[in-house]
């Protein structure tokens, strides 16, 4: 994993990003700190960074003064008294000196206040070695251990084990601090992720009400735009601006049926597409006053009446894919304006299809007949497509599917009330896929209006004969419609967690390594179906849920909760880097 700010040192032990900036410029901007009652010299590294930080020093009765931290070129050995320190002059290339005069006035509250900045300081500059150097400088001054380092047991099975690990161990930074950046650059994606990730969505409010279900909402790529769309006849195009949802347009949605079932983002975010109980695939423009409706025809063979379940952009712009209740994927051509390849696919209903990733080669598909195959386009046959792959180990049929995005790992949801993670270098062998197949044939029960059995609510734990998948999440209800599930964004969050809609009003996140729910957000006012879920793509905390009632929720994080929260209790101001 790419850890930003970390990689490519030059000569001078400085980053080689300084000169990607623009023209060469030096990294001289300044950061601003608050803090109380720093009194002390700290020799802290900050691996190659360069710039200049001012810290805000509020004393006890308001009295405020300003200090200024410099780039030292040389270290401060830890080592030596104080006395030492300051006749001897130190050479490195990577700390700080923090030199401020000491205050004989300074009161008990004061000396709390240095080593709960020396804490956070500590955890959000630097690594481990930084962190046991600021431990020696608090020994030194014979203050108490306050910084600890918290380890998360971890399983290491797979390789995503091992992925995940690493990210997590960035995990405990202290209080959760939001949207920083050093002032030099802005702050390595390691730096972004590790504290943003922690930030789980708590707080809800509604943004939108409609008089019918709605079955779908999604943030477009960049998160400036949400869609939502359902039994109503009529698509609204919301701006996000500020987490203010204000509608700035209105499509009148074409053959609605039943109801819009699925609505996708081109990657430029210029164009939206949409699919109902109707043979073509809607495409609709995302801006300006004049609307632009095309339907785009699949042409499928079967004379009964005939729905896309999901619809999704290619990476590139150029194609769309379709999974359908006739078993088949179709994908269609924007430049030749005409579908191009049809796969038969599954022996029921094709309910879920995707990309494995941008490059628009392999594909995952998921049906009512309970396995989900992986697609190569590469050696792909039309008059007899047979997959690369096999996945089995569903006792019912799969709702929806979810790429990670690296054509290694995906998440199915399913009916059997469980969702699965995937790895494409172990796929299932006959005897799998024959037991998977025939548990599905087995089922009984119609998800669209009755209760789940009780045997599927007792089964659910139990694994099939060969099946190969890496976890299984179970604790979220999978019935009334086609549920869906995501990863949760890869910019804030490293991809960290799982989160699905839930038939009890209920949105559920996992974590990816324990399989252990972390967040279970229930409104108070919501009592029906959540069918689809949003996680915003860059805005850490933030998650729309739509629902059967006819509303849209958005959960937000609130920086007073857990660190931050206490935090302030122990009379720390809060950080803001910027």
């Amino acid at each position: 994993m790419d850890m930003g700010n970390r990689a490519n040192r030059g000569d001078n032990g400085t980053t080689d990003e300084r000169t990607d900036r623009g023209g060469g410029e030096e990294a001289n901007e300044d950061m601003v700190v608050e803090s109380r009652g720093l009194g002390r010299r700290v020799g802290i590294p900050l691996h190659g960074r360069v710039g200049t930080v001012h810290v805000l020093l509020t004393r006890h009765g308001g009295q405020s003064q300003t200090m200024t931290i410099h780039h030292d070129p040389s270290p401060l050995n830890i080592d030596e008294s104080p006395e030492e320190e300051e006749e001897e002059e130190v050479e490195a290339d990577d700390e700080l000196e923090i030199d401020e005069e000491d205050d004989d006035d300074d009161n008990e509250a004061d000396e709390i206040d240095n080593i709960l900045t020396l804490q956070l300081v500590a955890r959000l500059l630097g690594g481990s070695l930084m962190r046991r150097r600021v431990k020696n400088e608090l020994n030194m001054c014979d203050q108490p251990e306050i910084i600890t380092d918290p380890v998360e047991p971890l399983n290491p099975k797979t390789d995503l084990y091992q992925e995940l690990k690493s990210f997590d161990s960035r995990m405990h930074i202290g209080p959760n601090i939001r949207n920083f950046s050093y002032g030099f650059d802005s702050a390595s994606y390691i730096d972004k992720t590790s504290t943003s990730s922690r930030f789980l969505p708590r707080h809800c409010c509604l943004v939108g009400s409609y008089e019918a279900r709605v079955f779908c909402g999604n943030y477009s790529k960049s998160g400036d735009v949400f869609i939502s769309a359902g039994q109503s006849d009529k698509i609204d195009l919301y701006d996000t601006a500020g987490n203010k949802f204000k509608c700035y347009k209105s499509v009148g949605a074409r053959d609605v049926g039943w109801s819009v079932l699925s609505t996708d983002f081109s990657p430029d975010q210029n164009w939206f597409i949409y699919s109902t109980w109707s043979p073509s695939i809607h495409l609709c423009n995302v801006y300006g006053e004049e609307e632009r409706h095309y339907s785009l025809d699949l042409r499928p063979e079967a004379e009964e009446p005939f729905c896309a379940f999901i619809s999704k952009f290619s990476g590139d712009n150029r194609e769309i894919l379709a999974s359908a209740n006739d078993g088949k994927l179709y994908l269609y051509d924007r430049e030749k304006q005409d579908r191009i390849l049809v796969i038969d696919a599954h022996q029921d209903d094709a309910s879920a299809v995707t990309f494995a990733d941008e490059g628009g080669i392999l594909i995952y598909s998921g049906g009512d007949d309970g396995v989900c195959k992986v697609w190569d386009r590469r050696c792909l046959q039309e008059r007899s497509p047979r997959p690369v792959g096999v996945f089995s180990g569903h006792k019912d049929g799969i709702t929806y599917i979810d790429s990670k995005g690296d054509q290694r790992y995906l998440i199915t949801n399913c009916k059997d009330q469980t969702i699965k993670l995937w790895d494409t270098r172990c796929f299932s062998n006959c005897e799998g896929i024959h037991e998977s197949l025939k548990s599905t044939s087995q089922q009984g029960w119609d998800y669209r209006w009755q209760e789940v059995p009780r045997n599927v609510q007792k089964n659910k734990h139990t694994k099939l004969a060969g099946d190969v998948s890496v976890m299984t999440y179970t604790g979220h209800s999978v019935k009334n419609t086609l549920i869906r599930c995501h990863f949760s964004p890869y910019s804030t969050t490293g991809q960290k967690y799982i989160y699905t809609g839930c038939a009890k009003g209920q949105v559920v996140v996992y974590d990816v390594i324990t399989a252990q729910m972390v967040a279970v957000l229930n409104s108070p006012d919501c009592f029906s179906c959540i069918r689809d879920v949003s996680w915003h793509p860059s805005q850490a905390g933030t998650l729309v849920a739509s629902t059967w009632e006819g509303t849209i929720q958005m959960w937000t994080y609130d920086e007073r909760d857990d660190y931050v929260k206490e935090f302030l209790h122990q009379k720390a101001n809060y950080f803001n880097f910027w």
